[in-house]
């Protein structure tokens, strides 16, 4: 009975860890959120229990009575739970399937370098009670009935105290790994999934190894791996701590690479903005010269006409020559004008230098570009924030009529609408199907590979600021943007 209670409260212990392992690491999916917890501790305890207590497995594999069927009872065990863990992990919970072995592996590997470094402290301490009780007894100081009860205590204490220390154990490695693991997994990289396997792989490889060289049968005679090789007291322990240290250092690792990348990325992102800003000055500049340009050009232009219309004064008429002449400066003049003209008015001069940069640039490309856009100033959201937001957002529908041919019919639109407090742009473009991969569902571009996803991520991050969102539609010739921010209050 004190076996069954032992057994019973060592299996919830060890479901309720792999529960806390999971916790905000992994999100259940939206019909289990209720209950999925309660099945998947259910399943991880009687897995364990009902393979332990009812000896399927020995069933299976005959009669236990050499260390072979030993052996391979524990692997087969150890196989069967993780079976099971992952496909109820795989119906109960979201994310890719590489993400759920990753954190299965790494409870697994946790679990058994654990036991295996506190397997040989507790070898040493039972073996040593035993050699004072075999004293006690050889002195006669007991007798064989309080010999084998002591000995029974021994087996039952150093069993919970075992039990006891691997579930602490357990506990302190995941604590110290989530300590690390700041996102859902759902959100890595497969890549970075990949890096992480590595170490509890070679975990599960070093147990399954340990376990099948743990005991050596020949003949009727049973060696252990301690008593044929005494500097295993050693080995297996360290290399237990190296490997647990190895699966938590890992993490760190690969968190501090995340969050270096971040920061790269949020330096480019600034440097973009820099760029973006300087830009908009240098266009106002050339706006601006250019009015002032055409300020002086216009004076000139008033006083050669009207020396060209005292040449024809008192009734005389102009030489043909002369009117085309000043029919061609009336044109030209007429050009430089239509360049000082602003083909958007958004009610902001960062807005509206930036779609008439594009236009201008779209006219060069034989792109249409259309829209309207008015300013959201009672939202309070930030002109140069709209204008990242519209910069690469029409950067990448230029680029996808680019890869169109001219007669293809290059076409860039852009809409925006004001909701209560939710402002909302959309940018349509034609593209070639051909020529745009996804990945995760999201557009990967073409662009070298220092600039790549960089657009993508500057717009998200200005999305984010606002607490909005930002959907992509692929039609079947048209590729559609929507930005959806959040706006507050000006006043």
């Amino acid at each position: 009975m004190k076996d069954l209670m032992l057994d019973l409260t060592e299996y919830s212990v060890r479901a309720a860890l792999l529960l806390y392992l999971c916790k905000d690491i992994i999100p259940l999916k939206e019909k289990y959120r209720s209950v999925g917890k309660i099945l998947f501790f259910l399943q991880a305890f009687l897995v364990s229990f009902l393979l332990s207590y009812f000896q399927v497995i020995d069933r299976l594999l005959g009669d236990a009575a050499n260390m072979q069927s030993v052996s391979s009872h524990s692997l087969i065990s150890i196989a069967v739970i993780f079976l099971c863990g992952f496909a109820a992990m795989d119906v109960l919970y979201q994310g890719s399937r590489l993400a759920k072995l990753y954190l299965l592996l790494v409870y697994h590997t946790i679990k058994e370098m654990v036991r295996f470094a506190l397997h040989t402290l507790w070898l040493v301490c039972t073996n040593a009670c035993y050699m004072r009780l075999y004293d006690r007894a050889a002195a006669g100081e007991l007798d064989p009935d309080g010999f084998m009860r002591y000995a029974g205590w021994i087996q039952f204490w150093g069993m919970l105290i075992f039990s006891a220390a691997t579930a602490l154990g357990m506990y302190v490695v995941i604590r110290l790994f989530r300590r690390y693991q700041t996102a859902p997994v759902t959100e890595m990289s497969r890549e970075g999934l990949r890096f992480l396997l590595l170490i509890p792989v070679i975990g599960m490889v070093l147990s399954a190894a340990w376990r099948v060289l743990f005991y050596y049968q020949k003949g009727a005679e049973i060696e252990f791996l301690y008593d044929r090789h005494g500097s295993m007291y050693v080995v297996i322990p360290a290399v237990s701590v190296l490997c647990l240290l190895g699966i938590v250092l890992s993490r760190r690792i690969y968190a501090e690479l995340v969050q270096a990348e971040e920061q790269k990325n949020g330096l480019l992102f600034y440097k973009q903005q820099l760029t973006d800003m300087t830009e908009h000055v240098r266009e106002l500049e050339q706006l601006y010269d250019g009015i002032r340009g055409m300020r002086h050009d216009i004076s000139n232009c008033v006083a050669d006409m009207e020396q060209l219309l005292a040449s024809g004064a008192d009734g005389g008429r102009l030489s043909e020559q002369t009117e085309r002449e000043a029919r061609r400066y009336l044109r030209d003049m007429q050009r430089a004008a239509d360049s000082l003209t602003l083909r958007f008015s958004t009610g902001n001069p960062v807005t509206d230098v930036i779609l008439n940069r594009k236009y201008q640039i779209c006219a060069q490309e034989h792109i249409a570009l259309d829209g309207d856009l008015l300013y959201p100033e009672r939202l309070a959201i930030e002109a140069f924030d709209l204008g990242i937001l519209l910069n690469n957002a029409l950067d990448n529908a230029i680029e996808a009529c680019r890869r169109l041919p001219a007669a293809a019919g290059r076409e860039i639109r852009f809409h925006s609408y004001v909701k209560g407090r939710m402002f909302f742009l959309t940018v349509e473009n034609t593209y070639d199907r051909a020529t745009v991969r996804f990945q995760d569902g999201r557009p990967v571009t073409a662009k070298a590979e220092e600039l790549h996803g960089l657009g993508m991520n500057n717009m998200r991050n200005c999305v984010e600021k606002y607490y909005g969102t930002m959907q992509y539609e692929a039609r079947e010739d048209r590729f559609v943007l929507t930005l959806m921010l959040q706006g507050g209050s000006d006043s």
